[in-house]
């Protein structure tokens, strides 16, 4: 389990620093570099909200249900 995470944890940072030296060395300018820059950044920031949402819901409802389970015995 520890060896799957620490992989998976390098390939998504390898991945996001290849990502981010591909857009640097485009020929771009640098407003138009910087606003897609921001635009990856706040939609992993959005991907990474909504799955914590999710995880947060799904907590409480098996929080909920434990203590259901406990009320009824």
């Amino acid at each position: 389990m520890k060896n799957t995470t620490i992989c998976i944890a390098s390939m998504l940072g390898g991945v996001i620093i290849g990502s981010a030296l591909a857009m640097l060395f485009t020929p771009q300018s640098g407003p138009e570099l910087r606003h897609k820059i921001k635009d990856l950044i706040d939609d992993e920031v959005e991907k990474l909200k909504s799955k914590a949402t999710q995880a947060h819901d799904q907590l409480k409802a098996e929080i909920e249900q434990a203590r259901c389970k406990c009320n009824e015995e």
